[in-house]
């Protein structure tokens, strides 16, 4: 019979969930048995009400609908339990990707006004692909009905054919966020010829007219991939940034993340590798959130592309105090968080599995653990 060790026994002590999950692996979406194809993946989430008991939420992934190239927008007015088909980004630049693919989307909402857009538009953002592959397009779409209908907006960066061999010049993964006056997209690169492919962004005031492209994460090792990127505001005021290592010598896609003053400057910060306090090394796909419940700084969670578990930090991203805990979810590539308006409750988004012929699109709620005494403090 196994025994616990005292690390072990120490962590069951100072974690213990606070309350019970309402729901659990509700089906958001299955492509129809007549689709050509069954594939979802990079599934997303945006919280539109904080304040209300039952918030809207939307949300949207990648598929290949046989009617159209497009992103789907889905909604929910009960906080996730219940979804419906909202509407549709036909992403209409470049004569409309007829045949092609919208990948890795993302959305987000405007916090305040940015250009002749108010607080409170809608935005989507992903990565077109026409219908021969012949370039990726990270482009920029608004929603001023919360959701309802799209206009388009700008392209941010163009790049070559996708192909994630180093040498080839695509561009990924596009991540939105604010910066006091500027909107930024943060995405992954591979037309530096210095680098296999590195993060970077740019920033708008307008989100018309975008700024220069600004490095993130850029290695000197030129076969090191950086993909991935996800920034989150975490309890000292300072942004993470997490990303994935191609290439790195640690485990395939090692998680790594950079903790900086300025969002616009983790190009500066020291990179820092994940590995929890039981030796596991999070791999590929990072989504990070943080929620100001479960200690005195809070509780950064951060979720991979391998692990059911989530990894926690409850120290401003010390490197020493990430944990894994269990959250009964499935795995997912690029599985993303959203902190509800009770900041105890995160929403797991699970848009399928990379390279799964079948998948589904699914959603439920994960109860973040709360912090207990020690077991030193339980033996005083």
């Amino acid at each position: 019979m196994k025994t616990l060790s005292s690390t072990a026994f120490i962590s069951l002590l100072a974690f213990t969930t606070a309350a019970e999950a309402i729901f659990d692996n509700v089906t958001v979406f299955a492509p129809p048995s007549n689709w050509p194809s069954h594939r979802t993946s990079y599934g997303r989430t945006l919280l539109l009400d904080h304040t209300k008991t039952d918030p809207v939420l939307l949300s949207t992934w990648s598929f290949s609908p046989p009617d159209g190239t497009y992103l789907p927008i889905y909604r929910s007015t009960d906080g996730g339990q219940t979804w419906s088909d909202f509407s549709k980004v036909h992403f209409s630049n470049n004569g409309g990707y007829v045949g092609g693919s919208i990948w890795q989307p993302f959305l987000y909402e405007l916090p305040r006004q940015v250009g002749q857009y108010p607080r409170g538009t809608i935005l989507a953002s992903g990565n077109a692909i026409p219908h021969d592959f012949s370039s990726t397009n990270i482009e920029v779409y608004a929603s001023l009905d919360r959701g309802f209908s799209w206009e388009f907006v700008s392209v941010v960066a163009t790049g070559g054919p996708p192909n994630t061999t180093n040498g080839a010049t695509p561009v990924w993964e596009p991540f939105i966020s604010m910066y006091e006056d500027e909107l930024t997209v943060y995405y992954s690169d591979q037309r530096d010829p210095l680098h296999g492919q590195k993060l970077a962004h740019q920033s708008t005031r307008d989100l018309v007219h975008w700024g220069p492209v600004v490095n993130d994460a850029a290695y000197a090792n030129y076969t090191l991939r950086p993909g991935m990127t996800t920034v989150a505001r975490i309890g000292n005021g300072k942004y993470l940034l997490s990303y994935e290592l191609g290439n790195a010598p640690d485990v395939p896609y090692a998680v790594h993340y950079r903790i900086a003053d300025n969002p616009l400057k983790f190009d500066e910060a020291t990179p820092y590798l994940l590995q929890s306090r039981d030796g596991t090394i999070p791999s590929a796909c990072p989504y990070t959130v943080w929620t100001p419940v479960g200690g005195p700084h809070g509780t950064i969670v951060m979720s991979d592309g391998t692990y059911s578990e989530v990894f926690i930090n409850r120290d401003n991203g010390n490197p020493h105090a990430w944990i894994k805990v269990p959250t009964g979810k499935g795995v997912a590539y690029s599985r993303a968080l959203t902190v509800m308006p009770d900041p105890s409750v995160i929403l797991f988004f699970n848009g399928g599995l990379y390279g799964e012929n079948n998948t589904t699109v699914t959603a439920g709620e994960w109860i973040v653990p709360r912090h207990q005494r020690s077991a030193r403090q339980v033996a005083r």
